[in-house]
């Protein structure tokens, strides 16, 4: 995997705004209703919803998840602010980069030779600070993409009103020309009510489901799955239905935690978040947490499992405190390549 320069497309003119009413994105936005398309995962969902968060019921969107977890950021807080790091700290949280990479695969047919995928995770937008969102917006104006795709996370805490979402989202993407448009999946600190504002907005979220791209005579699939990290309502299976047979399968979920059984259904590319990269690292030792059930190697940037490599992004936000040490925020561009063929 190697650096690759950005570069316009060839044929601007097919691209769009990658909230633009193009008829691929037109076709999503007239799918049923997100409660319509797996009832019974959507019951179970919203039930584990409540659970989860009348551990402490919050109003706020800095309200602490749980009343342990708000004691250790504040303690964590004070120690970094003892130490005269925090505003270190917040000053990484804000240095927002595009890196750019080049993915190498064997069994990459020839229509999605140099496809262009920009990924973003983990925006965990707040509505007390807009200019975030003009910030990354200034990150990526001017891209030309075959394809946006997010992986959850699009606000920033667990509590609160979430109709800046779309609005913010807009923003980010307002200089982003998309051949199809964007797409994305639920993370962890997105209720189901999360979903259905960004679909009325014209956000269109895979549920457990998948749809086909077509690239000349070739097509790339793109599955996407709900959060595997706490509400565990996934259906690989279900995000692979309908997939023509010789299609080339790209898989979307909030987490690294459905690597093998993602593989072993065919996916040849995994990207994901969650894990904010650790969000602060410490030399040679890297990250103090993950939060994941996930190998280490899995936690930050690029990996492989068996036949299926996989990214996972830093993400551009931060939760629960506002810092970052030693893993920069990101959004990251891939280029597909076809493998040269081994000697």
């Amino acid at each position: 995997m190697t650096k690759s320069n950005a570069k316009a497309l060839s044929d601007p003119t097919a691209y769009a705004y990658c909230l633009a009413p193009t008829p691929w994105m037109t076709a999503l936005r007239q799918r049923p209703p997100l409660t319509e398309r797996h009832p019974e995962l959507t019951a179970k969902r919203i039930q584990i919803e409540k659970r989860f968060r009348s551990l402490l019921p919050g109003q706020s969107e800095t309200d602490p998840v749980t009343l342990g977890r708000g004691i250790l950021m504040a303690v964590l807080r004070l120690g970094l602010k003892l130490l005269r790091l925090y505003e270190k700290g917040r000053k990484n949280a804000l240095d927002l980069r595009l890196n750019e990479e080049e993915l190498f695969f064997q069994n990459l047919p020839p229509g999605l030779e140099g496809v262009r995928i920009l990924h973003l995770s983990d925006l965990h937008l707040p509505r007390r600070f807009p200019a975030f969102a003009e910030k990354a917006a200034a990150l990526l104006d001017g891209l030309t993409v075959d394809l946006c795709v997010m992986t959850g996370d699009y606000r920033w805490g667990y509590f609160g009103p979430v109709d800046h979402a779309p609005e913010q989202i807009s923003t980010i993407l307002s200089g982003v020309r998309s051949r199809y448009g964007v797409v994305g999946v639920f993370g962890n600190h997105d209720s189901f009510i999360m979903g259905e504002t960004l679909e009325k907005e014209g956000i269109p979220l895979l549920f457990n489901e998948g749809i086909a791209l077509p690239f000349g005579a070739d097509t790339l699939w793109v599955g996407g799955i709900d959060d595997p990290h706490i509400f565990r309502c996934t259906d690989l299976k279900a995000a692979t239905a309908g997939a023509p047979e010789n299609a080339w399968k790209l898989l979307l979920a909030h987490s690294p935690e459905k690597v093998r059984e993602a593989e072993a259904l065919g996916f040849s590319l995994y990207l994901c978040g969650h894990t904010h990269g650790g969000q602060i690292r410490l030399p040679v030792i890297g990250a103090l947490s993950y939060n994941a059930s996930c190998r280490r190697s899995q936690i930050l940037g690029w990996w492989q499992y068996k036949n299926m490599q996989g990214y996972t992004s830093a993400g551009l936000g931060t939760t629960d405190l506002p810092v970052r040490y030693l893993c920069p925020p990101e959004a990251t561009l891939f280029t597909l390549r076809k493998a040269p063929k081994l000697s």
